[in-house]
């Protein structure tokens, strides 16, 4: 996301700027031109906003349902196609369930800008019968109010929230090939930008998904061993609104997520995994893209004690896991988690991630 300001615009802001310097009121003085050029300043970024902040929205899916996984594939480079584990992305894994399973995972995202993500996910998994299975899962993602920069000028203080719901359905075809489904009902994203100096709302927007589907594929060529597809489409209404537009301005936009991957053991106690993953909106030449390479390995240091370390496009994941009588706990870290997309706007980030889980 990248807000500007046009040039003529920002002539002008620095005149006022230059011509305040020579007269500094003394502390606590209250400056009128002073709080007139911070209203400019608020307005005209507004303003440019509004060219460029509808894909805004789409923020958020970067650290939500689309790309959301478990705490122990995060630790491995964020992986969401190819990795069975006690949840999984891929709804075609729901047809290699052969017992039930619930966890509940934190995710805690700090930008050096200030903001802040606070992620809830939770799922329960179960088969229907042999070679066919169901997964619920639940997404809440807010944030705590922190600075939002500009490529010039001060930053402005914003906020993103998310809330999803899916259910998945799998089944297996044959010894080798699964197949899943899934449908999103509840996918509802906001994203604020607030006045420094009052705190209102200078720029909202607001989705809602019409419709949200999932397919997945996979096939096992070993007992661990998966090459898995995964494909997502949300077709989206979002509604924007600045004080620089009359009215609130209304979008349709259509968000596609893909990712491919294979995973496997390296030997009897390194599982490695890797995947291509791609997620992009869309709406008549508006267009908000990320794509990437996820790679990692867990190493079994111990029959309940497994070590992780991964790639999430370049950034560095590393995690561990403890399993005892059906029980996990597990803890993933991410430094710069999506900094290609949201690094130059919230600022590097440091990522920590925590799940309990059971099987029965």
């Amino acid at each position: 996301m990248t807000l500007q300001r046009p040039g003529s615009v920002q002539a002008g802001i620095r005149a006022r700027l230059t011509a305040e310097r020579h007269s500094v009121p003394a502390p606590g003085t209250f400056c009128p031109s002073r709080l007139f050029s911070a209203i400019l300043i608020v307005a005209c970024t507004c303003s440019t906003a509004v060219a460029q902040a509808p894909e805004s929205y789409a923020v958020p899916h970067l650290f939500s349902l689309p790309t959301a996984t478990t705490t122990r594939q995060f630790g491995m480079g964020g992986m969401t196609s190819c990795v069975l584990d006690i949840g999984f992305p891929n709804p075609a894994f729901a047809g290699a369930l052969e017992s039930s399973r619930a966890a509940v995972r934190v995710s805690r995202t700090e930008f050096d800008g200030g903001l802040k993500l606070t992620g809830w996910q939770g799922w329960y998994a179960t088969p229907l019968r042999p070679g066919e299975g169901v997964q619920v899962l639940g997404l809440l993602l807010d944030s705590e109010r922190g600075n939002v920069a500009a490529p010039e000028g001060p930053p402005l203080p914003g906020t993103l929230d998310e809330t999803d719901l899916a259910f998945h359905y799998g089944r297996r075809l044959s010894e080798q090939w699964l197949v899943g489904a899934g449908i999103a009902p509840v996918f509802h994203t906001t994203f604020n930008l607030y006045n420094p100096a009052d705190g209102s709302v200078v720029v909202h927007a607001d989705s809602e998904a019409e419709f949200g589907c999932r397919v997945g594929a996979l096939y096992q060529y070993a007992p661990e061993g998966f090459v898995g597809f995964v494909f997502d489409r949300y077709d989206e209404d979002v509604t924007f609104s600045a004080p620089t537009l009359p009215a609130p301005a209304s979008f349709s936009f259509t968000s596609t997520e893909w990712a491919l991957g294979v995973s496997g053991r390296l030997d009897e106690r390194v599982l490695g995994a890797a995947e291509w993953l791609e997620l992009r909106s869309e709406d008549d030449g508006r267009v908000s893209e990320t794509e990437g390479l996820h790679i990692g390995i867990e190493v079994a240091a111990t029959d309940a004690l497994s070590l992780r370390a991964g790639s999430n496009d370049g950034a560095l994941s590393l995690g561990a896991g403890y399993e005892h009588e059906g029980w996990v706990v597990n803890y993933a870290y991410l430094d710069d988690w999506n900094d290609d997309s949201v690094g130059a706007a919230f600022g590097s980030s440091d990522t920590h991630q925590f799940e309990v889980g059971r099987t029965w």
